[in-house]
């Protein structure tokens, strides 16, 4: 989790470097726990978990056409990160809102 305690402009600084390792040949693998759009455009592919299941395994640039594919497309308007964020993430409380995600 190269970027938890850090704020927006450092964790930026930190995936750019590591953006820069990875066009030179490296492997990076990292945990991110909920980028901003800007970081989140900055990888090439993605694994998505929940709650200890497998969400999503692939390119990024083909994420937000997976979600649309399994009902959960969102507006242009909303950058991907937020999306996918959106979409794998569980909502407590109770009501209908709390159900829907248990089974997203």
């Amino acid at each position: 989790e190269p970027t938890s305690g850090l704020d927006s402009y450092q964790a930026t600084q930190v995936v750019q470097t590591l953006r820069s390792l990875a066009d030179s040949g490296k492997t990076v693998i990292a945990v991110i726990h909920q980028p901003s759009q800007h970081v989140f455009a900055t990888f090439d592919d993605l694994l998505l978990i929940s709650e200890g299941r497998l969400m999503y395994f692939g390119e990024v640039a083909e994420v937000r056409e997976y979600m649309k594919k399994m009902g959960y497309g969102c507006e242009d308007e909303m950058g991907t990160a937020e999306h996918v964020l959106e979409c794998v993430s569980r909502v407590n409380g109770g009501g209908e809102e709390q159900r829907e995600s248990c089974e997203r």
